[in-house]
Protein backbone atom coordinates (compact mmCIF):
# COMPACT_ATOMS: atom_id res chain seq x y z
CA UNK A 1 0.00 0.00 0.00
CA UNK A 2 1.36 3.42 -0.98
CA UNK A 3 1.84 6.09 1.66
CA UNK A 4 -0.70 8.90 1.61
CA UNK A 5 0.67 12.30 0.58
CA UNK A 6 -0.36 14.61 3.43
CA UNK A 7 1.54 17.49 1.85
CA UNK A 8 -1.26 17.66 -0.75
CA UNK A 9 -3.84 17.74 2.05
CA UNK A 10 -1.92 20.58 3.73
CA UNK A 11 -1.80 22.47 0.41
CA UNK A 12 -5.56 22.03 0.00
CA UNK A 13 -6.19 23.36 3.53
CA UNK A 14 -3.94 26.36 2.83
CA UNK A 15 -5.70 27.04 -0.48
CA UNK A 16 -9.18 26.89 1.11
CA UNK A 17 -8.16 29.16 3.98
CA UNK A 18 -6.63 31.62 1.52
CA UNK A 19 -9.94 31.68 -0.36
CA UNK A 20 -12.35 31.81 2.58
CA UNK A 21 -10.18 33.11 5.43
CA UNK A 22 -8.30 36.33 6.04
CA UNK A 23 -4.79 37.58 6.51
CA UNK A 24 -3.67 37.56 10.14
CA UNK A 25 -0.54 37.86 12.22
CA UNK A 26 0.60 35.35 14.81
CA UNK A 27 2.39 37.42 17.47
CA UNK A 28 4.67 35.72 19.99
CA UNK A 29 6.51 37.24 22.93
CA UNK A 30 10.12 36.06 22.92
CA UNK A 31 13.09 36.61 25.18
CA UNK A 32 15.59 38.99 23.64
CA UNK A 33 19.25 39.52 24.44
CA UNK A 34 20.52 40.53 27.86
CA UNK A 35 19.89 44.21 28.61
CA UNK A 36 22.16 45.64 31.33
CA UNK A 37 19.72 48.51 31.97
CA UNK A 38 17.01 45.98 32.85
CA UNK A 39 19.35 43.59 34.63
CA UNK A 40 18.06 40.74 32.47
CA UNK A 41 16.77 39.89 29.05
CA UNK A 42 14.28 42.18 27.32
CA UNK A 43 10.99 40.79 26.07
CA UNK A 44 10.24 41.45 22.42
CA UNK A 45 7.47 40.45 20.04
CA UNK A 46 7.98 38.41 16.89
CA UNK A 47 5.31 38.52 14.17
CA UNK A 48 4.54 35.70 11.73
CA UNK A 49 2.08 36.29 8.90
CA UNK A 50 -0.59 33.62 8.48
CA UNK A 51 -3.96 32.91 6.94
CA UNK A 52 -6.86 32.18 9.28
CA UNK A 53 -10.61 31.69 9.42
CA UNK A 54 -12.48 32.78 12.53
CA UNK A 55 -15.55 30.75 13.45
CA UNK A 56 -17.99 31.13 16.35
CA UNK A 57 -18.36 28.17 18.70
CA UNK A 58 -21.74 26.47 18.62
CA UNK A 59 -23.88 27.18 21.69
CA UNK A 60 -23.64 23.50 22.70
CA UNK A 61 -19.81 23.78 22.84
CA UNK A 62 -19.83 26.70 25.31
CA UNK A 63 -19.59 25.10 28.75
CA UNK A 64 -18.61 28.20 30.75
CA UNK A 65 -15.44 26.53 32.00
CA UNK A 66 -13.20 25.51 29.11
CA UNK A 67 -15.02 27.35 26.34
CA UNK A 68 -16.46 30.73 27.35
CA UNK A 69 -19.07 32.91 25.70
CA UNK A 70 -17.22 35.01 23.11
CA UNK A 71 -14.44 32.49 22.46
CA UNK A 72 -13.67 31.88 18.80
CA UNK A 73 -12.40 28.87 16.90
CA UNK A 74 -9.57 29.99 14.64
CA UNK A 75 -8.37 27.71 11.85
CA UNK A 76 -4.82 28.53 10.75
CA UNK A 77 -3.16 27.34 7.55
CA UNK A 78 -0.16 25.05 7.97
CA UNK A 79 1.99 27.52 6.01
CA UNK A 80 2.65 29.69 9.10
CA UNK A 81 6.39 29.78 9.88
CA UNK A 82 5.98 28.51 13.46
CA UNK A 83 3.24 26.38 15.00
CA UNK A 84 0.95 28.41 17.27
CA UNK A 85 1.14 27.80 21.02
CA UNK A 86 -1.04 28.84 23.96
CA UNK A 87 -0.30 32.44 24.88
CA UNK A 88 0.30 33.63 21.31
CA UNK A 89 -1.79 36.52 20.03
CA UNK A 90 -3.64 36.54 16.73
CA UNK A 91 -4.02 40.00 15.24
CA UNK A 92 -6.48 40.66 12.42
CA UNK A 93 -7.12 43.55 10.02
CA UNK A 94 -8.82 46.42 11.79
CA UNK A 95 -6.84 45.81 14.96
CA UNK A 96 -8.96 43.09 16.56
CA UNK A 97 -7.02 40.41 18.36
CA UNK A 98 -7.46 37.13 20.20
CA UNK A 99 -5.21 35.31 22.66
CA UNK A 100 -4.59 31.62 22.03
CA UNK A 101 -5.98 29.66 24.98
CA UNK A 102 -5.37 26.20 23.52
CA UNK A 103 -4.06 24.77 20.27
CA UNK A 104 -4.80 21.51 18.51
CA UNK A 105 -2.67 20.41 15.60
CA UNK A 106 -4.00 18.07 12.95
CA UNK A 107 -0.84 16.31 11.81
CA UNK A 108 -1.37 12.81 10.43
CA UNK A 109 1.98 11.06 9.97
CA UNK A 110 3.67 14.09 11.54
CA UNK A 111 2.76 16.47 8.69
CA UNK A 112 0.88 19.56 9.94
CA UNK A 113 -2.31 19.96 7.92
CA UNK A 114 -4.25 22.44 10.06
CA UNK A 115 -3.94 24.33 13.36
CA UNK A 116 -7.09 24.90 15.42
CA UNK A 117 -6.79 27.61 18.04
CA UNK A 118 -9.26 28.49 20.76
CA UNK A 119 -9.06 32.28 20.82
CA UNK A 120 -10.27 34.57 23.57
CA UNK A 121 -10.68 38.36 23.31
Amino acid sequence: MAAFDYAKTAATAARLLARFGQAATLRRRVTGPYDPALGGPAMTEQDYPCTAAVIDYAARDIDGTLVLQGDKRVLIAPTVAVPPVAGDALVFAGGSSLRAVSVQTTAPAGVPVLYEVQGRG
